[in-house]
This record gives structure tokens, sequence and C-alpha cells, in this order.
């Protein structure tokens, strides 16, 4: 089974977590001011019992055994309906019901304490209902429990701490609710990141282009930006990288470099123009040729032209495009193009030439031809593993043994060291030991 990267998770989701995370929050507190507010106020009440014939002890063994049956006659209708009067309620916006499910009592363990409490939608009205209804539960507390014929026993509920008006209500809980957004939000965005990561099959890693067809990459090329040009050192600087990792992996002998582009986005004219930039940087002479039916830009003569014996002039500039004006039929390119890539060789260092991946006759010609080598171009995070595996798989079964693969547009940053994923078998004992022009699995 496959670890999980954690590390990449991260990485390349951390922003959907933390866009998640922040919205969960500001979805929790949007609930929690849409929630109606409760406050709540208490008011405490002690038991008194004073006789004339029992101790302190009897006393007080007779306040805790009476105390604990008081608090379901907060609910009395007495009660009630006296706290309706005292604050003159409407009996239709508040029914006896809803005064019950706002009143309640209750009797602190082992003391003759008794806390009125009173939820209301308001501060004041909260405070003046637990003192309403504490006053008349002592009431009824006292009209109960005292007998005017036997004045032995007095039992009065005194209220000791009158209810206030609360600062803050109980609920909604603004902190605990935001919080539990957030939480839930950082857990949603943890899940869409694991699945983003563990189900992509785009190429965005060294790692990606290694465990999909058992290449080295060659270069990570980062994409160039058009608003401002002065900024693309850094390109100039990964192509210069990748036609030197590419002599050290395949040697100094490999001119013609075969390129297979792995889908219709991986060989664009910016990358044309880098490869032939790097060359002149490393003090080579090159040019393009692009047989592809959809290819890039030319410049100079067209593979047509070529194609029907005119001479090359490089008089006036060392390197150049060469691609078709008009459909070549492919019988034609695998018959003459080989013996034309030998003769160009006689003007420039380096020929490179673009195939489509499907192109597989032209691709078995084009290895054969002395010092030529396949390299296999993706796009980061956008070329699919799937067409790299089609791509390398076709190579295979044609006996072509790729040098390895480059990758574009991998943004300002390269995702990885490219020397240090290298293995001793990426480098072709027949490239390295003889210069020759490819390696056949056969």
């Amino acid at each position: 089974m496959e670890d999980v990267p954690y590390g990449r998770i991260l990485r390349e989701g951390w922003v959907v977590i933390l866009v998640l995370a922040v919205f969960g929050a500001g979805m929790g507190w949007l609930v929690t001011k849409m929630l109606p507010e409760t406050y709540a106020a208490t008011s405490t009440l002690l038991l008194r019992v004073d006789s004339t014939e029992a101790s302190l002890f009897e006393r007080n063994q007779f306040s805790l055994a009476r105390i604990k049956s008081y608090p379901p006659l907060v609910d009395s209708p007495e009660v009630v309906d006296a706290v309706r009067d005292d604050l003159d309620l409407d009996e239709d916006e508040y029914p006896d019901r809803d005064i019950r499910r706002m009143v309640s009592a209750e009797n602190t363990a082992d003391t003759v304490l008794l806390v009125v409490r009173a939820d209301a939608p308001t501060a004041q009205l909260a405070a003046d209902i637990a003192n309403s209804a504490a006053t008349h539960l002592s009431e009824v507390i006292g009209e109960t429990e005292n007998d005017e014929d036997d004045a032995r026993y007095t039992v009065a509920l005194d209220q000791v701490l009158p209810a206030v008006a609360p600062l803050a209500p109980i609920s909604p809980q603004v902190t605990a609710i935001t919080g539990l957004g957030g939480i839930a939000g950082l857990a949603l965005g943890a899940i869409v990141a694991v699945y983003r990561t563990t189900t992509n099959r785009r190429l965005r890693t060294i790692s990606d282009v290694r465990r999909s067809s058992g290449l080295p990459v060659i270069g990570q090329i980062p994409r160039r930006s058009r608003l401002r040009p002065d900024s693309n050192s850094g390109a100039v600087v990964a192509y210069e990288e990748a036609a030197g990792n590419l002599v050290a992996l395949a040697g100094g002998g490999v001119r013609t470099h075969v390129v297979v582009p792995a889908s219709n986005d991986a060989m664009d004219d910016d990358a044309v123009a880098g490869m032939l930039e790097a060359q002149r940087l490393i003090g080579a002479t090159a040019c393009v040729v692009d047989t592809r039916e959809s290819h890039v830009k030319g410049r100079g003569h067209t593979l047509n032209e070529v194609l029907e014996g005119e001479s090359i002039s490089t008089d006036e500039e060392t390197d150049g495009v060469f691609v078709a004006d008009d459909p070549i039929p492919l019988e034609k390119l695998v018959s003459e193009l080989p013996d034309i890539i030998t003769a160009m060789h006689e003007d420039f260092d380096v020929v490179v030439v673009l195939c489509d991946p499907g192109a597989s006759a032209l691709i078995e010609k084009l290895v054969e031809v002395p010092g030529a080598g396949v390299i296999i171009n993706v796009t980061h995070n956008s070329t699919s593993a799937t067409d790299l595996v089609a791509v390398t798989t076709r190579l295979r079964v044609m006996g072509v043994r790729p040098v390895g693969v480059v990758m574009l547009h991998t943004g300002s940053r390269s995702l990885g060291s490219i020397a240090e994923s290298w293995r001793i078998s990426d480098r072709d004992p027949v490239h390295a030991g003889t210069g020759g022009s490819h390696a056949r699995s056969d």
C-alpha cells in the first residue's frame, strides 16, 4: 500500500484548507447572528423555619427535607398568573406554556437555597420574571406550609439575592459556534485536500514522472512571463540546465533530439525558443523541425522546401524552425526525413525534431539516425500520468528507450532537485560510453 504523501497534501492543499476553515468559521458566526438571543437571570431564596418547640438540628433537618419539594411549584398556576399580571404580559404572546418554559427552579444540593431562573429574549425581562417568580413562589410556600391554627412552626422563603439584568446572552454562544464552524471547515478542507492530491493524475513533481514512467527528469522549465519579459532569466537558466543534464545523462554524442510531447500543450513557441536559446548558451548551433500536424510557428525555410531538396542557407542566422506549410504524408517523412536530418548536421550542431506520439513509424526511423535520442515533454499540472504512460509504453513496444522527460511550466520554483533524483540506471551506457544514437530494449 502506497504511503499517504502528507507533505505534498499540505503543500498543494493548504490554500483549500485555509479557505474552508475561514469559510466555516464565518458561517458559524453568521449562524449565531441569525439565531435569537436568550438572556438568563437568577434569584436566590433561603428557606427559614422557626419553631418554639423543635431544636436547631430538627429545624435544619426539616428544612433540608422540605426544600426538595419546592422547585416544581414554580410552575403552579398561582405563580404563572401572578408573573403575567406583575409584568403586564399579553396572554396571547406569553401563554402559560411559554412562561413555564421560561421559568425554572432548582435546589442546590445539601442546602436550603432555592434558585429561581428565568430565560427571556431580553436581559431586563429575564431579571423581572425571575424576581416576580421568586416573590410569588415564596407566597405560595408560605400559604401552603403555614397554618393559622398551629403557630408552633413557621416556614418562610426569603429572597436573599434578587435577580439583576445580565450583561450578555447565554445563547447563542458565538465563540463556541464560530470555533466549531472553523473546525468543521478545517476538517472538510483536509478531506478535500487529501482527495485532490490522491486522485489527481496530473504530473506535478519529479516523483510523479518517475512513478508513471520510470524515466528521469532532464529539466524543469518555468513559465515565461509575457507581462514582465525582464523576469524570464529563470527560464533561460532552466533551459541551459536541461541542455547540460541531457549531456550528463546521454553523453555528448546526442545531436538529434527527437522530442515527443505527451500532451497537446507540452510543446509551444516559448519552449522551442527556449531550446534554441539553451543550445546557443552552451555554444552550439541548433534548428527545430516540427513534423506535427499542429505545429509551432516557422522561421526561414519551410519543411516542404527542405524535403524538395532546397539548400539551407546559414548566412543570416545559424538556427531556424522548419514547419510544413502544406500537409506532408507520413510515408514521405519516414522515407526522406532521416536523410535530411543527417544533412542538416553539416550546418547545425543539434537538430530538434518534434513528432506526434502516434507517429511510431517516423520515430522508429529517426532513432536510427546516428546520435539520436528521444525526449518526452510534459506540462506541469496539465499533462496526466495516463498520457505519459501511453507514450512511454508505445516507445517501449517499439524498442526505444527515452533519455528522459522535460517538464514545462513548472512555476517560478522547481519542485525538487533534478540531479538528486537520478539513478545509476538512468545513465544509458550506450549513450554515455559510445555516443550512440539510442538504446533499444532488445
